[in-house]
């Protein structure tokens, strides 16, 4: 079965699904500002109960900041979902793009008219680049979850150690680091590490690249937990993205075309 297309070539179940994806973002964000209200209009912050760090010199306070860096978080994984809403489906759906492929499983197909030959192409090349746009819809919304992703895991670990300045979330050779001796240039050093970790299947711990001189302190359980779940989603996410190039990797020309002038253009490329 075949999608419809709407407006500019936009499958319209595409553009319908990125609706719903944007409406739920919008939603999420609007609680979380109604949150944040809330709380900075009561007497007593109730932020402050559930977040670490200073509540009273408004914005610029502590626990502000922090509660900002798991917006960005929470939106990161919002694209991120939407990414593979998109993304995961087209994957494992099975329709074929190379026009080579279609026109295998139609020739020479003994009982069936041309003109029912004609329709089935057609409408198998028509699901074919509607799952082709959907791949490339999917890919470049992960990608953009995945860059969201990162500057939240800075933005975070940054945040929970202004906010908890006393606690130990790092260490070095020496030992566990203070928080409030950690700084922004080394947290840079420090996510930069993370993503090559992710990426790289942990050759930098293996042969000793690192960037900075810092690593997580595992006696602090709940950013080892963060920080164990930061580089599996984005291991995961770069996957499904490599994935999607090789299994997805040709766009179907845009050029309408029969099976007819398929068939000849395969015999003309035997021929030479």
């Amino acid at each position: 079965m075949t999608q419809s297309t709407g407006v500019g070539g936009v499958d319209m179940p595409i553009r319908f699904t990125g609706i719903r994806l944007l409406l739920v973002f919008v939603g999420i964000n609007l609680v979380m500002f109604l949150m944040l209200v809330t709380s900075m209009t009561s007497a007593h912050p109730w932020l402050a109960r559930v977040l670490p760090g200073q509540f009273e010199t408004g914005v610029n306070s502590s626990g502000y900041w922090v509660f900002f860096a798991l917006v960005l978080l929470v939106d990161a994984i919002t694209v991120l979902i939407a990414g593979m809403a998109l993304l995961v489906p087209a994957l494992l759906d099975g329709a074929t793009i190379e026009e080579r492929r279609l026109t295998r499983h139609l020739v020479d197909r003994g009982g069936v008219s041309e003109g029912a030959k004609e329709a089935i192409f057609v409408a198998m090349r028509e699901e074919a680049v509607s799952v082709y746009r959907q791949v490339v819809a999917g890919r470049t919304i992960l990608f953009a979850g995945v860059v969201f992703l990162v500057f939240a895991f800075f933005a975070v670990s940054l945040a929970f150690a202004r906010a908890l300045p006393d606690g130990a979330m790092y260490a070095d050779a020496s030992g566990p680091v203070r928080n409030a001796a950690v700084s922004a240039v080394e947290m840079e050093r420090f996510t930069a590490d993370q993503i090559a970790g992710a990426v790289l299947l942990n050759a930098p711990d293996i042969y000793g690249w690192h960037a900075s001189a810092l690593r997580n302190d595992t006696a602090n359980g709940a950013y080892t937990d963060f920080l164990f779940s930061f580089r599996a989603v984005f291991g995961f996410v770069v996957l499904l993205m490599l994935l999607s190039l090789l299994r997805r990797s040709r766009s179907p020309s845009r050029e309408k075309k029969t099976i007819e002038s398929v068939e000849a253009a395969i015999e003309e490329k035997k021929a030479a």
